[in-house]
């Protein structure tokens, strides 16, 4: 019996060695889950202690304790009693009865039900439990997940739901078929990790969710070395459920290794790790880490290109100098294509440097399409070329394609924001409100939302909740945005005093060689009506190169400052049409 049966309210996976009872999940030993399907082939009769140890334990020697303590283990998993038995009952001097019928369950192929347009050549991979017992071994679980989400969206045919998506599910106890409903994903990639010692323990099933039946599940229990090749054996499998065709290059494409280097490749699962968790000092840690792959691996092209993200981060939020981080964010990308020029995510960040401090639009331009071209379902280049379009001031088109990365990626945070973000910059306010209030339901501590609604609200007249917003943008971080769109708030009430103490406690924070917050000075000046001081603060944003000043012409803060004639010598310096 290899195929998945119902023991009560207990789902049996015999290919995953698991248990599912009311979305808990329980993994057996092999030996166990032999002993299990031994006794379920022959529910409701006595099955002899030598039989199942003939059967179970072949070719090796076991006392009847082994047996003993292998039925107890289950009865534990089912949460069973051995004095009064509904599961498995101890006969005598006998063996063992299984007290529950097995039944099995019926599964389904894909191409019996391929007429279902919404769901079919998708896939949601969820993050793969860690069912070891060292939580700090987490990376090693995310990682796996995340490393056959990003093999998976190499092939062009499959829409493959961001890893942004799947993993707000983490620690969720959801059943996978509602999950893959809710995606719109008709298959769903679920399983464990576990390392112990210098084995390594994986567990996969495919499941359709229209059908809700497995399509295939399989456990691997493998040396550590064998990593590259169980994650290759399973991403081999998705196609084959989906019938795509695929040509040579796109089955090389899925099973290619970005580096041979086990040690390199754990380095980069824990940059990745540490990159998500979206702190600065996750950002620090993943941007070490990075460097500690490339240190092993030096031709690791998967590792450039986290360092290339992480630096553009750091450019972005003025966690270092831009001029020191976009340089830095190129050459990594650049280095990281020219090992493999099949990086979506490295085409999408080398764009992002050529717009933002490059001030390059035409290059920008080429590497989005590459990015798009490479990656059409995955969300990364569509966001990036929004920022083009909104540069050029299409908001038609810099909407379009902001809200096809919320499409591609719907739990995205900065994917949500940048969208209201840009019905901001083209004064549609009600939709500008709509999308920002949805970004900060999915996560209320999302400072940058608050921030932006404050300042939709002080435009329109809704002081009071202007500064309400403003002030829960301070209260959720520790970072001086909030005390920098309060005082832009308070500048725009026309509470000078307020602002300009504000105002002074920013600069404070902004000296050379760190101008990060010189736009934010200039922005609060203009809507102070001091175009002069607002001028000089532009200066330094531009001798900073401050990634935002590509957007000067679009952000409504600087409308008064317009009809200067500095305005213009300014859009031409950078490079922008006056």
């Amino acid at each position: 019996m290899k195929s998945d049966f119902q023991l009560g309210a207990w789902r049996v996976q015999p290919q995953l060695n698991s248990l599912v009872c009311d979305r808990r999940t329980v993994h057996l030993e092999p030996k166990m889950m032999g002993v299990l399907l031994c006794l379920a082939q022959r529910s409701g009769d006595v099955v002899p202690k030598e039989q199942l140890v003939q059967e179970v334990w072949r070719d090796t020697f076991v006392t009847d304790d082994v047996l003993i303590r292998c039925v107890s283990a289950l009865r534990k998993a089912f949460s069973d009693n051995a004095e009064t038995p509904t599961v498995i009952e101890t006969i005598p001097k006998r063996g063992y009865r299984l007290l529950i019928p097995a039944v099995p369950i019926a599964r389904a192929t894909l191409s019996e039900t391929r007429s279902v347009p919404d769901f079919v050549d998708s896939i949601a991979v969820l993050p793969f439990e860690n069912s070891g017992s060292d939580p700090e071994m987490e990376y090693l679980s995310d990682g796996f997940a995340e490393s056959l989400i990003n093999s998976l969206s190499r092939l062009q045919d499959l829409r493959v739901v961001p890893r942004t998506t799947t993993f707000q599910y983490k620690r969720k106890c959801m059943n996978p078929t509602q999950v893959g409903r809710e995606l719109a994903a008709r298959l769903v990639l679920a399983g464990y990790v576990a390392q112990r010692g210098n084995r390594l323990v994986v567990g996969a099933e495919l499941i359709d969710t229209v059908r809700e039946s497995q399509l295939w599940g399989q456990t691997y229990d493998r040396g550590t070395e064998e990593i590259f090749a169980i994650q290759e054996e399973i991403a081999g499998k998705i196609p084959q459920y989906l019938q795509l065709p695929l040509c040579d290059a796109a089955k090389r494409q899925i099973t290619k290794r970005s580096t041979e280097s086990r040690e390199a490749y754990h380095l980069y699962l824990k940059a990745m790790h540490f990159a998500h968790k979206h702190s600065p000092e996750g950002f620090r840690k993943g941007l070490d880490y990075c460097r500690r792959a490339i240190e092993v691996d030096p031709v690791y092209a998967a590792a450039y290109a986290g360092l290339s993200y992480l630096y553009s981060l750091f450019g972005t939020f003025g966690v270092i100098p831009a001029l020191e981080a976009f340089p830095r964010a190129k050459a990594a990308a650049l280095k990281a294509l020219e090992v493999d020029d099949g990086l979506s995510e490295a085409h999408a960040v080398l764009g992002f440097v050529h717009l933002v401090h490059d001030w390059e639009l035409e290059n920008a331009e080429s590497e989005f399409s590459r990015a798009i071209e490479l990656g059409p379902h995955m969300p990364g280049g569509h966001y990036a070329y929004s920022h083009l379009w909104l540069a050029k001031g299409n908001y038609t088109e810099a909407i379009r394609e902001a809200a096809h990365a919320v499409d591609l990626d719907p739990l995205s945070l900065p994917n949500n924001y940048h969208l209201g973000a840009v019905y901001h910059f083209a004064r549609d306010y009600g939709a500008t409100i709509a999308q920002l209030r949805k970004t900060s339901e999915l996560d209320s501590s999302f400072v940058v939302a608050h921030a932006r609604l404050a300042i939709v609200y002080a435009e329109k007249g809704m002081f009071r909740e202007a500064m309400a917003e403003a002030e829960r943008a301070r209260s959720v971080s520790e970072e001086p945005w909030g005390r920098i769109i309060l005082g832009k708030v308070h500048a725009v009430l026309g509470n000078r005093a307020e602002a300009r103490q504000i105002l002074d406690e920013v600069k404070l924070s902004s000296t050379s060689p760190n101008l990060s917050h010189a736009m934010y000075c200039a922005m609060m000046h203009a809507w102070l009506g001091e175009h002069d001081q607002a001028f000089e603060w532009l200066d330094k944003a531009y001798a900073e190169r401050e990634p935002t000043l590509i957007y000067l012409s679009r952000f409504p803060d600087f409308e008064s400052l317009h009809g200067d004639p500095q305005f213009g010598v300014l859009l031409r310096r950078i490079g922008l049409a006056s």
